[in-house]
């Protein structure tokens, strides 16, 4: 059975919301199809623009978008990272934990899917925009949170679970240690992310590439904002400062387009060139513009290039997908002693 969660939000409550396709609350009545959102109105008001929309709680912290083309992209980004990950969602050994924590929830698939798996953990997802479902399992709910924020979390936890966040931070590290302090002993935190660096190991792929190209650009933009892309391969090391004990990390390769032979990277590139296209624009437009100063229509026409590219076949590239996750030592564990800086 599943019902509408009330969400919290850190701004004033006002009324219980209907969804923007609803009928008006003002009038006192909810229908079964309102929503039950406890959230100000303000917060369904989305920035626009360039054409697109993004969230208004904590506004232009977040750079990409949050509109329904987006929605979208991020759900085919999931189902394309579940059928990398051979069905699952997470990899650290949990066993019957009782609050999980999805940091950057999205459109909160990850967290409905545990909720399933684990019916008694209560499942908490945090976002700065409401586009997640009304209707979820009794024990997941939905939060308008903003993870940059020294109260964040309410209760310790057993799992916290991060996925595809770079460039939200400006040093994720941050993250990291306030999910070990807020971690039950014993308690797991995993990260699962995007390497951006486009990789490839057959030669196929020149030096004037646009799409790697267009990575680096990307890259430099961000840096400026101060938001870093490159974590991916950085998160085992900073698990281990942090004092996480069992930290593993996997790799995983996962083609831009469908240029492999094998049948299901085939199909996986093939969604994922998809997943890529539909998100260039979304990926470019606030990052190029605040960041190096570009306007809308130079970024047009410079993403042109690189969609021929990143569609080309001939160039057998990839990204890599690490999946890092590790373990608050139980009080009295010796934890592991932390590289040198």
């Amino acid at each position: 059975m599943v019902r509408a969660r009330r969400r919290r939000s850190k701004q004033p409550v006002r009324a219980p919301l209907s969804s923007p396709m609803q009928s008006d609350p003002s009038d006192g009545q909810e229908s079964c199809g309102t929503s039950t959102k406890s959230v100000n109105q303000s917060i369904f008001n989305f920035v626009r623009e360039n054409g697109r929309t993004y969230h208004r709680y904590q506004a232009g912290s977040y750079m990409f978008p949050n509109d329904q083309y987006e929605i979208e992209r991020l759900d085919l980004q999931y189902e394309i990272l579940k059928v990398l990950f051979k069905g699952r969602n997470h990899y650290a050994p949990l066993k019957n934990p009782k609050k999980i924590l999805d940091i950057g929830t999205g459109t909160g698939k990850w967290a409905i899917e545990m909720g399933n798996e684990f019916p008694h953990a209560e499942v908490t997802g945090t976002d700065l925009s409401p586009i997640q479902p009304e209707w979820v399992p009794n024990n997941v709910k939905f939060v308008i949170d903003d993870a940059n924020e020294e109260d964040w979390m309410l209760d310790p936890m057993d799992y916290i679970h991060t996925r595809v966040l770079l460039g939200c931070f400006d040093d994720f590290r941050e993250v990291i240690a306030k999910s070990f302090r807020y971690l039950k002993p014993g308690g797991w935190m995993e990260s699962q992310e995007y390497m951006p660096t486009v990789y490839c190991d057959d030669g196929s792929m020149s030096s004037d590439y646009a799409f790697a190209e267009w990575t680096q650009t990307q890259d430099k933009a961000a840096m400026t904002l101060g938001k870093p892309l490159r974590i991916a391969n950085k998160l085992k090391r900073w698990y281990e400062q942090a004092g996480y004990v069992d930290v593993h990390e996997e790799v995983f390769k996962l083609p831009i387009n469908s240029w492999p032979k094998d049948p299901q990277f085939k199909m996986l590139g093939r969604f994922n060139e998809t997943n890529l296209l539909d998100g260039l624009q979304a990926f470019s437009l606030q990052m190029f513009q605040k960041g190096l100063g570009w306007t809308k229509d130079e970024i047009e026409v410079y993403l042109v290039h690189v969609r021929k590219a990143l569609s080309d076949r001939n160039v057998h590239a990839y990204h890599k997908i690490f999946v890092v996750w590790g373990r608050k030592p139980h009080e009295g564990e010796l934890a592991a002693s932390p590289p040198p800086s």
